[in-house]
């Protein structure tokens, strides 16, 4: 099945086959994956694809011949693992229209926000095309020590084997690329387990993997149940777990197999810090976007926001016209419709839960600054003050449109708050004086904190990876090839000159 066809048959209700080892797989399953779009009840829902579910003897297939797959994908020299990375770079940007469209109607994701997913997955294998023609080796001379003259080593970083890719629904392009582009620059075969709302683009993205010449034995997309999903993950021949997703799932995957390399990139709720001095022009649109983007479905969306008491009433007022603003242009609703900030949460039962943790805030005293609205699954924008930090909507990650703002007196009075936090992932701090700011952010507790920009913000080619219950191990492409990669040393001992 190639690319025009996917896109084709996902106009007319089809049912599509999923990816194993290179081949295009269907009628095993009774179980189907439907998108997004078949459960929204908004315009322009009902329309959509069935994605066919992996059987048992499926999964034990794509791991038979390991030996000849690792191998098929070790032997394959540097620049032909380039030279296939830029091709998909090459390919996204080709179809980036239909792609951003596939993703708004699989996931629901507002169509601007969907073609930059599309440039940041050409932006994420190009650079892992770049990483693999370089990556991993250093020369170690051993007469750095006196027991080492005449000796010298060779260190290259080897591919683990298996990288097993479990990926949400949020990013379901950018984040799989993430997981893909550098098993891939690494050396190492890869099997895909998306999620349910994301399936039709991960196996687009298979078919692009194959049109750009990556050795079909070395490639599964197998949408699983979650008894399919542990057999990959306990399997012998699966080195490597990479899980993005939910912090309780993560965590009992890392406690299933201990001995393996897993990657957890989980939840967050990330805060950001507004000094007495911060530049206040722009800074009410800018963490509106952060906390409402994507109905607040990205795990390092704005959810709390501590402010000097001195700009509280300011910022705060601004977010709320913005947020009028949004509502009164009509840039919250349809996906599909161009400009729109955010649509409907993913399903039901997360609009519910959203909705009761909002409930549960005002319940011990919080405040709503914006009308409390919701429509199915589409929860209107919603500002809080007033909370407590025990309350869920600061205390968990919301995964949903809420942001809550707090106001301090003094900065470390803002730093504890936001240290106390389970999570850490990514922050942010708003100051005029850069000095301030560093200061600041050496003490706030987060891999990654941003001076003048919201946590919201990530590059591709960074390191990204949050700590406490927020994941394990480490993402962006270089980063993410040395966890799917081990040191090899070879150490040889040479002649004296003149011997």
């Amino acid at each position: 099945m190639d690319i025009n066809m996917i896109f084709s048959e996902s106009r007319r209700n089809s049912s599509f086959p999923f990816l194993l080892k290179g081949k295009w797989i269907s009628g095993r399953s009774q179980r189907k994956y439907l998108p997004f779009s078949k459960h929204l009840p908004v315009p322009g829902g009902g329309e959509g694809w069935e994605v066919e579910q992996a059987a048992m003897p499926d999964l034990e297939v794509a791991l038979q011949n390991a030996d000849r797959t690792r191998r098929i994908m070790g032997e394959l020299p540097r620049f032909r693992r380039s030279r296939i990375l830029e091709n998909v770079a090459r390919l996204l940007e080709e179809y980036r229209e239909p792609l951003a469209k596939q993703i708004v109607q699989e996931v629901g994701k507002p169509l601007s926000a969907a073609r930059f997913e599309v440039d940041r997955a050409a932006t994420t294998f190009r650079t892992a095309s770049r990483a693999a023609a370089d990556f991993g080796t250093s020369w170690m001379p051993g007469d750095s020590v006196p027991q080492g003259i005449g000796m010298n080593g060779l260190v290259e970083r080897i591919p683990k084997g298996f990288v097993l890719a479990v990926t949400p629904y949020n990013f379901p392009l950018n984040l799989l690329a993430h997981k893909v582009a550098p098993a891939i620059a690494a050396g190492c075969p890869v099997l895909v387990k998306p999620a349910p709302f994301g399936s039709l683009t991960a196996l687009t993205l298979g078919a692009l993997l194959l049109e750009a010449g990556l050795p079909p034995e070395t490639l599964s997309v197998l949408p699983a149940d979650i008894p399919g999903t542990l057999f990959l993950v306990d399997h012998p021949e699966v080195e490597v777990v990479s899980f993005t997703g939910s912090d309780v799932v993560g965590w009992s995957l890392l406690d299933r197999v201990p001995r393996k390399t897993v990657v957890l990139e989980l939840g967050g709720n990330a805060g950001v810090l507004v000094a007495a001095d911060a530049e206040m022009e722009g800074l009410s649109e800018k963490l509106v976007a952060g906390a409402f983007a994507y109905a607040g479905q990205i795990c390092i969306s704005v959810q709390r926001i501590m402010v000097h008491r001195s700009r509280f009433d300011e910022l705060v007022s601004g977010m709320v016209r913005r947020v009028e603003h949004l509502e009164k242009e009509g840039l919250i609703g349809d996906p599909g419709r161009e400009g729109v900030l955010m649509g409907p949460l993913i399903q039901e039962s997360q609009a519910e839960k959203v909705w009761n943790r909002i409930e549960g805030a005002i319940k011990g005293g919080a405040r709503a600054m914006t009308p409390l609205r919701r429509e199915g699954n589409l929860v209107h924008p919603t500002i809080l003050v007033n909370t407590n930090e025990s309350d869920e909507v600061e205390a968990e990650e919301i995964f949903g449109p809420v942001v809550t703002v707090v106001p301090f007196d003094e900065p470390k009075e803002a730093i504890g708050r936001l240290n106390r936090s389970k999570y850490g992932l990514q922050s942010g701090i708003f100051t005029q004086n850069l000095e301030d700011g560093l200061a600041l952010a050496g003490a706030i507790e987060c891999p990654g904190v941003f001076v003048n920009e919201i946590p919201t913000f990530r590059l591709d080619h960074w390191p990204y990876g949050g700590i406490r219950h927020s994941g394990s191990g480490t993402e962006g492409v270089v980063y993410a090839m040395e966890e799917m990669t081990r040191p090899k040393l070879t150490g040889f001992r040479t002649r004296k000159k003149g011997d």
